[in-house]
């Protein structure tokens, strides 16, 4: 019968690399981790095209729901092999700052990403130590967090002002030197 259906028993678990013990499926995507990298510009003109000044003015959770699908597929379409799943997205500004989010980023930060790209980057690549990395990324307690290393070795940190549309360094912790 051509409408038959055959049970074939599941495939084996894979073994995780470098041990003698079978790795479940649940640990094995818990250890993969996508990561879409894109240039900011084009990612954030794609978003304003498609939403306007839905992000601007908050949204609904039907349409975050929308936002975050559109968001994954812009992310799927960066990679250079296919994947189903996208956990963070790397966006590159033009002063060479990576930020991070999850591609689940909350609209009110998203809506604070084209004008936070297009302002002056917290610190220089004249003022950095060379080879360290600049990255902003959305802090759990809502708001954008530069962070990187001062040419003197300095740990230093900057939090976005979204009214004053600038970087303001973060003053307030002791600084660190990191070696």
């Amino acid at each position: 019968m051509d409408d038959e259906l055959i049970y074939e028993p599941p495939a084996p678990a894979e073994q995780a690399p470098g041990s003698g013990e079978v790795a479940s499926p649940a640990e094995l995507s818990d250890v993969l981790l996508v990561v879409a990298t894109m240039t900011a510009t084009p990612f954030l003109q794609a978003i304003s095209t498609y939403f306007g000044n839905a992000l601007a003015k908050g949204m609904g959770s039907g349409t975050r729901d929308i936002m975050h699908r559109f968001i994954r597929r812009q992310a799927r379409a960066s990679l250079d092999e296919p994947s189903d799943v996208v956990d963070l997205i790397h966006l590159r500004t033009e002063d060479g700052w990576l930020v991070e989010m999850k591609v689940a980023v909350e609209p009110e930060a998203l809506a604070q990403l084209p004008e936070l790209c297009a302002a002056d980057a917290p610190l220089g690549e004249s003022e950095r130590r060379p080879g360290t990395a600049a990255t902003i990324r959305w802090d759990h307690d809502g708001y954008w967090i530069a962070a990187t290393v001062r040419e003197n070795g300095y740990h230093v940190a900057f939090t976005w002002d979204p009214e004053a549309k600038q970087w303001r360094e973060r003053t307030y912790r002791r600084p660190v030197r990191v070696t």
